[in-house]
Parts: structure tokens; sequence; C-alpha cells
């Protein structure tokens, strides 16, 4: 699929848009056959020494690094991690003023993400990350276990060619949730099951194919969740692996509509968790992945439990909270006003900026990590590598004021909050990487955060403090952008054409004059062959 346009490439070798600019991330993938002699036990070892090498598994901690999580270990006993959607670093942060941005590539500045440029200018700016995932498909496994099931990468370049199969990366398998047990009980999960004559035999068992094993064969228990429980600890799921398919259902066949802003107070359950063993951790009022719900409500419902946990002293020891607004999306039917990509995006830094506040402001404030990465950062240009993304290190002990140009990737996050934690490493890929030791300090304990209400949201029908937001005008309005994405599919990650989408995205939040960002550097074979 030459531009990732529809399932049939075929059709769209004429289109502009969709031909083959190979800037999209998963174009930048190159595979290939290597034909090559059985080399000798000597030559093999040199081979494999190299190959170890650059897999980075002779990069051990230091004793600086065993020294600084040690100590961190004895004065951390909360993280908070905080998945976000899609955004390189250029885009978000091109215009901090310091770090290697490029302003002239900020999609989404200052004005739009306020919250997110005082945590890079107020704390860390890792203007050297990497996102290890290209697409949510190993974004999120790359996320929660650090390294890819073998089924997720190769099914991976075929779903997301539009070739066929399902999204099989977040807990569901053939679209059903597997951590449900028995046909009567997905029935009553996804009513649209009982339309179905009894299908129990072709339906997928309770084994998840992409779930990875835990370090020592723990069947199915490789993640970051898996790891915090074997070392005693308490965990909080807020969003993270999900059963969606309610909420892009019709009421009359048991849908949810994003209008239930507050399902808290009717005991509504609007979470459904695909893991089994996230399920009995899971918020159930926390909404999951949908472009229609602004997270200005999903840190609301956070914000109930938080302040729950603060009144009775049992904050958990590892809290995920999946807050997507930053994906973008669903401009037709999103509600409350918060349906264009700027405001969306505000949405997103509005409600990160409050989460953290909340903490800041709080008795868990000198034991609590605050870490928001993104799983991947294809919607977006930058001008140093398609990998490069935002990453925020929030809270006691964080360094203030300054630039981290070391290389870190998502597994280094892992790798740091695993070390914090004390809990066992996921993989060969964390076990062998360096925790993020250049972040910290351990004389700065003190450290405040105060939210900024971003400016769009004052276009929006959000119950903000208007006093604090000022004025705001979208370049285009929520129907100009619905009219430019009227045949996206917005109900799940990566759905959508992504190299479209992008281009859709420039055109509409910037002058006519400025021209779509093209790749720097020297041209690739590839660009003129119709490579796919």
């Amino acid at each position: 699929n030459p531009g990732n346009c529809t399932a049939d490439p075929g059709q769209d070798i004429a289109k502009p848009t969709c031909r083959a600019a190979n800037q999209y991330i998963l174009q930048l993938s190159k595979a290939g056959f290597l034909d090559f002699p059985v080399p000798d036990a000597a030559a093999l070892a040199a081979a494999t020494r190299i190959a170890a090498h650059n897999e980075h598994f002779d990069e051990m901690p230091s004793r600086a690094d065993e020294a600084m999580m040690a100590a961190l270990h004895q004065r951390i006993h909360h993280i908070i991690y905080i998945l976000r959607e899609n955004r390189t670093y250029d885009e978000e942060l091109g215009d901090l003023g310091e770090g290697n941005g490029d302003a002239a590539l900020a999609e989404f500045g200052r004005r739009i993400t306020p919250n997110a440029h005082a945590m890079a200018w107020n704390f860390v700016d890792l203007d050297n990350f990497y996102d290890s995932g290209e697409v949510s498909g190993n974004g999120w496994p790359w996320s929660t276990t650090a390294h890819e099931s073998d089924i997720g990468a190769k099914n991976l370049p075929v779903n997301y060619a539009d070739r066929g199969l399902s999204y099989d990366w977040e807990g569901t398998n053939r679209n059903i949730d597997v951590a449900i047990p028995t046909l009567k009980g997905r029935e009553a999960e996804d009513p649209v099951l009982k339309a179905i004559p009894d299908i129990a035999n072709i339906l997928p068992g309770t084994a998840n194919i992409a779930a990875p094993d835990g370090p020592q064969g723990q069947y199915q228990r490789g993640y970051l969740w898996d790891a915090a429980i074997r070392a005693g600890l308490t965990v909080r799921n807020y969003g993270f692996f999900e059963d969606l398919e309610r909420y892009f259902l019709p009421p009359k066949l048991g849908g949810i509509p994003a209008t239930l802003t507050d399902p808290a107070a009717q005991h509504i359950q609007v979470a459904f968790p695909t893991n089994p063993v996230l399920a009995p951790r899971t918020d159930l009022y926390f909404r999951g992945f949908d472009n229609a719900f602004p997270d200005f409500y999903r840190e609301r419902e956070w914000q109930r439990e938080f302040d729950g946990y603060v009144k009775h002293g049992d904050l958990p020891n590892l809290l995920l909270v999946r807050l997507m607004h930053d994906h973008l999306g669903s401009f037709k039917t999103a509600i409350d006003g918060v349906d264009t990509p700027d405001t969306e995006m505000a949405d997103n830094d509005d409600a990160v900026g409050k989460l953290i506040a909340a903490v800041a402001h709080s008795k868990y404030a000198g034991s609590t990590l605050i870490f928001v990465v993104e799983d991947d950062a294809q919607d977006g240009p930058d001008h140093v590598d398609a990998h490069r993304s935002v990453a925020y290190i929030v809270g006691p002990y964080v360094k203030h004021h300054a630039v981290i140009e070391t290389h870190y990737t998502t597994v280094n996050i892992l790798r740091t909050m695993e070390d914090i934690l004390g809990t066992d490493h996921l993989s060969v890929n964390d076990a062998f990487q360096r925790p993020m030791t250049e972040v910290f300090d351990l004389h700065q304990k003190a450290w405040n955060f105060t939210p900024v209400v971003p400016a769009p949201l004052s276009a929006t029908r959000l119950p903000i403090p208007k006093t604090t937001a000022s004025a705001w005008h979208s370049a285009h309005s929520a129907d100009w952008w619905a009219a430019q994405t009227a045949d996206y599919d917005w109900t799940q990650e990566d759905k959508i054409p992504a190299v479209a989408f992008n281009k859709v995205l420039w055109a509409g939040l910037h002058e006519p004059s400025m021209a779509y960002p093209q790749r720097h550097g020297a041209p690739d074979a590839a660009d003129h062959d119709g490579a796919d």
C-alpha cells in the first residue's frame, strides 16, 4: 500500500496524497533477505560479539546508575505512567527555545500545549528521546513489555497495509475480549455477539496470542504490571487494554455514548478490560480510547479516585493512565466543542497538567514520580528522526531546568521505572539497558507544578475557568476538519490513512505558503522505484 490509503493499493496509485513519499514511519522500515555462508567458529563468535554490541547487550548499568536507582527505590513509592499518542518532539516542543528543536515544525506549540512546555522547561528537556515502536501495533508492546511478540511482529506489516488480520496488540484477539472466559460473559460485554448464533467453538479461547511470557517463563505474564504484582506491589489501571466496541454502537444495541461524562455518578460501567490481570484492578468508570470523548473528563474521573487515595492513604504503587486525545480525530462526533486538532491537543495537555498538579499539591508529592510518553511518533514531522518524540519525567529528585541530550528510548523509561519500583526486568532489552540516571538529582526533592489552561479551550464548552483562558479562534471549523476526514475510521488507533492525515493536519494548521516538510538528507533510492 504505497500511501496507506485504502485496502486496495491498486486504486490509489494515481492519487498524489497516497503516492509513496517514503516519509511515513513504516515506509522507512526496510526488509530483505541476506544470503551468506555459515561462518567458522571464530568468525561466528566475532560476529556474535558485534551483534550483541549493536543490541547494547554490553551497555550495563554503572555503579553510579545502581547507586542512584537504589536511592530512588528508597524514596519513591509510587509511579504514575501516562501513555499518550503519536506526537514527535518537533511537533510539540519545536518552539521550546532550548534543546534541539525546529520551531517551523511545531504544529502544537506553546499556546496549545503550555503544560508540556512547562514540564520540559522547568524539569528536564529530553531532546534525544525516541519511541521504540513505530505505530500503536508495536508501540503498545514496547511501552508495556519492552519488546514485541513474534506473532505481533509478523502480523503488523499485513494489518497496517490493510491486507487483513485484526488489531491484536491490546488484549483482544480477532476483536474478542479474551479476558472473559465464557461466551455468555462475552455476549454480555459485546451485545453484537448476541445476534450471532452460538459460535463458541470458533471464538478465541482465553489465551492472548500476543501476550508475552514473564522473564522466568511465567505464562502470559510479561507486562509491566505483572512485574509489579510479582514484586508485591499494588496496581491501578485507567484505560490500558480495553475493549472499545460499545463506544461505537448505537444505544439500542448497548452502546455507551460519549455524552455520558460522569459515569461514576450513575454507576454505569464504561471500561471493559481485556487483560485478566488488569480486570480487577481497572477503574470501570474511566473511558478508554475514544476521540469523541475529552481527556478533561478522563482526568476528572482519575481525580475522583485519587482524592479517595489521598483521604485513605492507600495510593497504589503503579498507576497506568491513558490520556489519548493527542491522537486527534472524530471531529464530527466529538462532544463539548473539543472537535478540532488544536482543541483536542489542548484538551490532552490540560488533562496531563491537572493530573500532575494534583500530585504536586498532595501528601504524595514527595514519594511519587510521573512518567509521560507517547506510544509512537507516527503522526508528525521531526527534523531528526521519525522515532524522536516527547517524554516527560516530573516529580521529586528530577533535575530542574536541564537539557538531557543522552540518547534514550522507551526501553530506558521502562528500565528506570522497574529499578525504582524494585521489580524484575521484562526481557533482555530492558535488562541490558541503563536507567535514566542523568535525569535525577537527589538534592532536588522540592518540586511544584501549576497547570495552565491552554488557550484553545476557551473556544470549547468544557467547564473550565474562563477567566484564565485567553481568546482563541481555530483556523478551521469542526465541519471543515470533518469534511477533510469524512472517510476516516476513528474507532481505534491507526485505522486512518496516516500519510493523508498528516498532510491534512499540516494544511489545516499552517498558512498556505508553508509547504509540507520534506525529508532532509540524501534521497533514498526507494523514493524513485515505486517501493511499497
